[in-house]
């Protein structure tokens, strides 16, 4: 059957909101901030992040990206991103997910908060792995998206 999770995640970013935002929201640049870590790789075959759109994504270790995530985005503006996504393995839908991303001004440059309403089809084993990748993708961001700001 199903597991279920909330995970709240947030950061202090020290860019602009719009910087951050369209750190979040370019396609090259999600490529470079989403994977984790330097044994991982997220290639992003079809993107288009407007509302009604949707992105399909190949990851997981670079010499054998097995993973496939399809997520179709629903709000796209400045403060706030809100997409489903739906991760696969082998053709199988291991997890789905309510993706929300929060952007406000902060006295340092923008505060993000995200919250990630997963539903898993793999166990509860699965909800580490969404706090460790997501939480090292989100300091991935911060670093890319303040190196703008200098």
């Amino acid at each position: 059957m199903a597991d279920f999770e909330t995970l709240v995640l947030t950061r202090d970013i020290a860019c602009s909101p719009a910087r951050l935002f369209h750190t979040m929201t370019d396609r090259d640049l999600r490529q470079k901030w989403s994977a984790p870590d330097n044994d991982s790789v997220i290639i992003i075959d079809q993107f288009d992040c407007r509302p009604g759109g949707r992105e399909v994504i190949r990851c997981g270790p670079k010499e054998a990206p097995e993973f496939n995530t399809i997520g179709d985005f629903h709000v796209v503006s400045p403060d706030f991103l809100c997409f489903t996504e739906t991760l696969m393995v082998g053709g199988q839908t291991i997890s789905i997910s309510l993706c929300s991303h929060e952007i406000s001004e902060s006295p340092g440059g923008s505060h993000l908060r995200v919250t990630l309403q997963i539903t898993s089809l793999a166990g509860p084993d699965m909800f580490k792995d969404y706090n460790t990748g997501w939480s090292a993708a989100l300091d991935n961001l911060a670093i890319l998206a303040s190196s703008f700001e200098q």
